[in-house]
Formats: C-alpha cells, structure tokens, sequence
C-alpha cells in the first residue's frame, strides 16, 4: 500500500459534523473517541442486547444478539483496519499521523458497532412484515423498500438525540454506515434503497464536507461490511453448536479436511474455537490483501471489496453460508419463532395503522389533545394509541421540511415498531390483542 493511498484514507477521516459540536474543534482523534462515546451510551444501542441475531426471544444468555453480535463485528472490524494500517510501511510518528491512523481504527469500530442498529424486531422476517403492510395499505415512497439500512442511518442521523442532528455524529462515521448509497429514484437496478427521501439532505451535506461523491461507495463503509461478513458466517455456527442443532461431528464431515488440519493442532483449545479463529485469521489475511491491492478501484467507486470466492478462505465461508442456511436457518428453533415474530409485527403495524388511515384533523386533534373534538370524533382509542408513541418521535414528525404528512405519519409508526426490542414488541402485541393486562 503506497504512502499516498493512506493519505487518501486518512483524507477521509475528518471531525466535521452536521451541527458544529458544542465543544468546538479539538482534533480526529477525541472526535473519533466522542462518536463512539455517543453510541454506546445511546438507548437504541442498548436495546440491541433483546433484538435477535438468529434466534429471537432465545433465553440462553450464550446465544447471540444484535448487541453481542456487533461487538464481535467491532472487534474483527478494529483488526482488519490495523492489518490495513500495516501495509504501509512509513517512519512518521508524528502525532497528527498517529492521531488520524488511531481515529481511522475508532471510525471503523464504532460503524461496526452500528450496522444493525436499524434491524426491527424479529429480523429479516421483520423486515418483510413492514413492506407487506405498506403495500397491503397500497402506501407509496420509500417505506415500500423499508430496510434496516436505511432504518438505521435514518436513526442516528435523525431520530435519537433530542434535535434534528441525532446522535450528531461526524460525518466521516456517517457515511461509514452506509451500505447502499441511493435513494429510490437513483438505485441501480436490483439495489436495496440504502436511504430514505427524507434523509438525503443529511446524506449529501455529509458527502460534501467530505469532498466525496454521492453514489460512491465509501471506502471505510467496506472494511465494516467485509467485518460483518467474517463475524456472522462463524457467530452463526457457535450458536447452531450451543443450541444443539449441529454439533463438532457435523463440522467434520462438512468442512474437512481443514477443520481436522486445524483443530489437530490445538489440544488445548474446543475444535470449534480453533476452526473460527483460524478462518478469522485467515479472512482477515485475505481481505486486507484484496482491498490495498484494489485501493485505487475503492476510491473510483468501480471495486466492491469482498473476500474472493476462489481463496482458500473464500471457498470455506461460502460452505459456512450453504451449511447455515440449511442446517441452522431453516431450524424449527430459528423459524417458528421468527414464523409467530412476523405475526407479532404485522399486528402491531394493524393496530398503530389506525393513527395513519385519520384524516389530518383528526391527526392534529390528538396531537393537540383537543378533547371536544376528540369526543366528537369517537378518537379515544387513537389517543390511547398515540400514547405509547415516544415524545421524541412526535416531535420529530412534525418538523414540516422532512416530507408531506402522510408519509412522515407513516415513518412515524414504522419508527416506533423498528426501534422495539423483541420482547417488548411482543408484550405491546399481547396488551393489544387483550391476551395480556399490564
């Protein structure tokens, strides 16, 4: 990796936010420290500990979250950006290249830590649920290709914290976040929307300060999606392995002769242990090999980084992915909960819906708790709806630059369902269909 292509990395690694930071300017490095800072002591990073990686509503603490999930992310993700550092070979250690290289290392980590932050309750199955409901509803925009990436940048753009700036994060670690540049009208064919209409001002003042070209892929977004590909093909295994749907045997006749190469070597090591980090290792290897060697397409836009299929490494996670999807995915463990998850959400979606089929009056008259009117109207029920819908999001919907009514009314429930953890969607479901008094 040539000394210029780490300047044009570090050229990315910037301290400048949407809105100006209350303390002022005090360099890459206590920026870079202050982003993660504000996710992790965020609200909606905490209820990642009860949104489901695989297996939703799953009592065995060993098991994965969103959360721990993303903590191993972050992990991989610190370490192949190290391993990229490590290319290149230079004898300046001065403070402000060792201050930008640590802040590079934060920046990746912390987009780690937020890549499912979006993800509603009961995953993919989630996911599904949402854009049924907005076609069944025959709603139109962006909430038809609902996702949990454009969710998730839409919330700490927006949603969390208390003004319009969310989390107020630098837009160095924004664009980091952002898988699929393009809203619905500039998607490339077969894309998933990466951002929603309302949310692409933030997205280009972002680029802009950045000096960075909307639609390209960001460079460092790369090294956190190659992180999340190692982490999940292995966590996904360790789980199958804890709740007993596959076991060390299953392993051995599925990936040998490398797992038995590789756990010969470790008597004092679980074989399973030594398989994942061995291909951790190995993954991480490979994919720092593939992106300095592609450094120069990264930057054109033209060059997606991945692990290459015909790599020894590459070979093994694509068997990973086959042997997941049949062997753990499709369990009895993994679908009937997601199967009754999706029930759960689409009922919630029916009965907070009741909010978007009022008229904007009758909208308004709860909004402004007008209680004549909201008697004359029979709107009781509604209000008792309203309620549950947090403070902070009602302000938010009504911030009149950010779309017309009905689809920032829309936005508005989807906000309040996508950002519940699994346990509490359900519990709201259970007091919503009358199976639960609380």
């Amino acid at each position: 990796m040539s000394n210029s292509s780490i300047s044009k990395l570090l050229q990315l690694v910037s301290e400048e936010r949407l809105r100006g930071s209350t303390a002022g300017y005090r360099g890459v490095l206590i920026a870079s420290e202050s982003d993660k800072a504000r996710v992790v002591n965020s609200a909606a990073f905490r209820r990642l500990q009860q949104k489901a990686q695989v297996f939703p509503l799953e009592p065995n603490a060993s098991v994965r979250t969103r959360l721990t999930h993303s903590i191993e992310v972050s992990q991989i993700g610190r370490y192949l950006t190290q391993k990229i550092i490590e290319k290149f070979v230079s004898n300046d250690t001065s403070s402000k290249r060792y201050n930008e290289l640590t802040a590079l290392v934060n920046i990746v980590e912390t987009a780690c830590l937020l890549h499912d932050i979006g993800n509603p309750p009961f995953g993919h199955l989630g996911e599904s649920a949402v854009r049924e409901w907005c076609r069944d509803i025959q709603l139109a925009g962006d909430v038809l290709h609902f996702d949990g990436n454009p969710q998730g940048f839409r919330l700490i753009s927006f949603l969390a914290g208390e003004d319009r700036f969310g989390l107020n994060l630098s837009c160095s670690l924004l664009l980091s976040t952002i898988k699929y540049p393009w809203d619905v009208k500039n998607r490339p064919i077969d894309k998933k929307v990466g951002i929603f209409d309302s949310d692409v001002k933030s997205y280009e003042e972002c680029c802009e300060r950045l000096n960075w070209k909307t639609g390209k892929i960001f460079p460092l977004m790369q090294i956190m999606d190659i992180a999340d590909e190692i982490a999940y093909s292995m966590s996904d295994l360790e789980d199958g392995l804890e709740k007993g749907i596959i076991d060390d045997e299953d392993l051995k006749n599925e990936f040998d002769p490398f797992f038995s190469e590789i756990t010969a070597k470790s008597n004092h090591i679980k074989p399973f242990i030594a398989f994942k980090t061995a291909i951790i290792n190995l993954a991480v290897e490979t994919a720092t090999k593939n992106y300095t060697d592609n450094i120069d397409g990264i930057f054109n836009g033209d060059f997606r980084c991945n692990i290459p299929g015909e790599t020894e490494v590459g070979d093994l996670l694509k068997k990973v992915g086959t042997f997941a999807r049949a062997r753990i995915y499709r369990s009895p463990a993994a679908e009937g909960v997601e199967l009754a998850g999706r029930s759960v959400i689409k009922g919630l979606l029916s009965h907070f819906g009741q909010l978007r089929s009022l008229s904007a009056d009758n909208f308004n008259a709860l909004l402004s708790d007008d209680r004549e009117k909201i008697k004359a109207q029979n709107l009781d029920f509604h209000g008792h709806l309203l309620r549950r819908l947090p403070k902070r999001y009602i302000e938010k919907y009504s911030i009149l630059d950010r779309g017309d009514e009905q689809s920032r009314r829309a936005h508005l429930i989807i906000d309040f369902i996508a950002g519940m953890t699994d346990d509490f969607a359900l519990e709201t479901y259970q007091v919503l269909e009358g199976i639960r008094i609380k």
